[in-house]
């Protein structure tokens, strides 16, 4: 989720800003945070009215592609990562998607989705933030000509 602001934001110990990854990959078994207004209940699916963290754990893309997972559809591809925990329940949820997976204190993808909030088996689906997504989203939100 990408917010454009009017005015530039003062910077203080409440409001930072969340700097883009510096590595191309996140190794398997990285704890990581997600962010959040989505859902916190797989059947009631309504937005949370705080925002909320929940702490993943990256999963091996080969684990994600198996047949016990999401079995290639979709396939999980370089660009691409899963991560939610071994007993399930922490995951990202329905109204997450477009928010940030926060690694070691960097932003390292954005939820896309998932199949079942909180399924052991059908852990959140994350985009990986790659030069190419960095210059779009440089691309816009920079000021515009008539800021």
């Amino acid at each position: 989720m990408l917010v454009k602001l009017h005015t530039a934001a003062i910077l203080n110990r409440h409001v930072q800003l969340l700097h883009p990854r510096t590595k191309n990959d996140i190794t398997a078994g990285t704890k990581c945070q997600v962010i959040g207004w989505g859902a916190t209940d797989p059947e009631c699916l309504s937005p949370s009215d705080t925002l909320r963290e929940v702490t993943v754990t990256v999963i091996n893309r080969k684990t994600c592609n198996s047949r016990d997972y999401y079995n290639h559809n979709p396939i999980i591809t370089r660009t691409m990562l899963c991560a939610g925990e071994a007993r399930g329940q922490k995951d990202s949820c329905q109204g997450d998607s477009g928010g940030p997976l926060i690694c070691k204190g960097a932003f390292h993808a954005l939820v896309s989705g998932g199949r079942r909030c909180g399924d052991a088996k059908k852990p959140g689906i994350y985009i990986l933030l790659t030069r190419k997504y960095q210059a779009w989203i440089k691309s816009n939100v920079a000021p515009s000509r008539a800021d």
